[in-house]
């Protein structure tokens, strides 16, 4: 079996996601590689296993709807052209892409290998909360059919997987749940253990978006009456750093809520242990979801630090002692509620290993990716036999 990505970035980077899966798969024997459609236009491979096609200047056009129409055209038939590389036990692995007619078109002709789509989100909800109001107008059209015409679904939720499925219109369409992992290895483990009652750092690591939330923890800094001085550390960009500085300023809060940009290396390990807690999504049900499987929530884990959540995760069970759920609703956080649940964790002064060990065991790429093996293995036996 030999395995095909077919992915898009905004550069030549590849997603960390993909590349530890990448990594996981050949150290488990399996032929993979990366076709990355680009837009950067100077891109060369490095890696024989990474193919680039760069996209050309037309998704520069001024006119919205032509350039998105032209755009999605070009990467389809870039997808069907690796399709005609791959044989009857291959599969070209593909995240979602966008419900175009044109990738229905290719999807509806006949081919050898297998193709698997997977979803990290409810798309369409997804895109209407970023005023994307396109993408669900085409999938309405073309969603079902194209879903239908894969032969494979994978989900990082239950609750995605099901909806998937549900939209193919095939209850048997074989499918799988695979929540995120990470590779454990790659982020050290938190060494400072120095909360005092008098004093909380809560740590923010992300591309700040809406369903972060961070303004229902802020609100909750501001209510909170007691005597624990509160700090919020935001590390990184997004789109909704603007608003929440604003509502920062307009709090009075500038005080308690600190804004880094990006870190890197040695000062995002120092920003880790210099916190106490770590902040998830804490908005994840503006989007829709019910359940998440973040990657940020493993690297909390796989570094150690007690972190708070918004919704359920599938690869956290409900009584695990290093997560703090938060009511999925607008109200604002119980910041008491907080500083007790960080009271209890630090207790124990070996709670950062125990998290560490609890990462390696459950959410590490390494395990994650034999499930995920499995699963492609059985697809393309299971249609071999039906061709005969």
């Amino acid at each position: 079996m030999r395995i095909v990505y077919f992915c898009r970035t905004e550069s030549s980077g590849v997603d960390k996601k993909i590349a530890s899966q990448i990594v996981n798969l050949k150290q488990m024997g399996v032929q993979v590689s990366i076709v990355n459609i680009t837009q950067d236009e100077h891109v060369q491979a490095e890696d024989r296993d990474i193919r680039y096609i760069t996209l050309p200047g037309f998704s520069k056009s001024r006119f919205r709807l032509i350039a998105i129409l032209t755009r999605e055209y070009f990467i389809n038939r870039s997808l069907w052209h690796v399709t005609g590389e791959l044989d009857s036990d291959d599969i070209l692995y593909v995240r979602f892409e966008y419900p175009f007619f044109s990738l229905l078109y290719y999807l509806r002709k006949k081919r050898k290998c297998k193709i698997v789509f997977e979803h990290e989100s409810l798309e369409p909800q997804e895109k209407l909360i970023n005023g994307n109001y396109l993408f669900p107008v085409f999938d309405f059209i073309f969603g079902g059919s194209i879903r239908w015409h894969c032969d494979g679904i994978v989900g990082v939720t239950d609750e995605i997987t099901t909806y998937e499925v549900k939209r193919s219109g095939d209850s048997k369409k074989p499918h799988l749940t695979l929540g995120n992992g990470i590779s454990v290895e790659s982020v050290p483990i938190k060494t400072s253990f120095s909360f005092i009652d008098s004093e909380l750092h809560l740590l923010c690591v992300a591309n700040v978006m809406k369903w972060h939330g961070l303004d229902r923890l802020i609100q909750g800094m501001i209510e909170y009456k007691g005597t624990t001085k509160i700090n919020l550390h935001i590390v990184g960009g997004g789109s909704e750093i603007p608003a929440i500085q604003q509502m920062v300023k307009k709090l009075s809060a500038t005080n308690q809520v600190f804004f880094y940009g990006p870190l890197y290396g040695k000062d995002l390990d120092e920003m880790f242990n210099r916190c106490d807690i770590a902040v998830g999504s804490l908005g994840i049900h503006r989007i829709g979801l019910h359940e998440a499987t973040t990657l940020k929530a493993r690297e909390y884990c796989s570094r150690g630090i007690p972190f708070i959540y918004g919704i359920p995760d599938m690869d956290f069970p409900s009584d695990f002692p290093y997560v703090l759920q938060i009511p999925a609703d607008e109200s604002s956080i119980d910041m008491a509620n907080v500083i007790r649940y960080a009271k209890t964790v630090y207790a124990d002064l070996n709670f950062s290993m125990k998290m560490r060990e609890y990462a390696k065991q459950s959410l590490d790429w390494s395990v994650k990716m034999v499930k995920f093996k499995h699963f492609l293995e059985s697809l393309v036996y299971t249609i071999q036999v039906k061709d005969l």
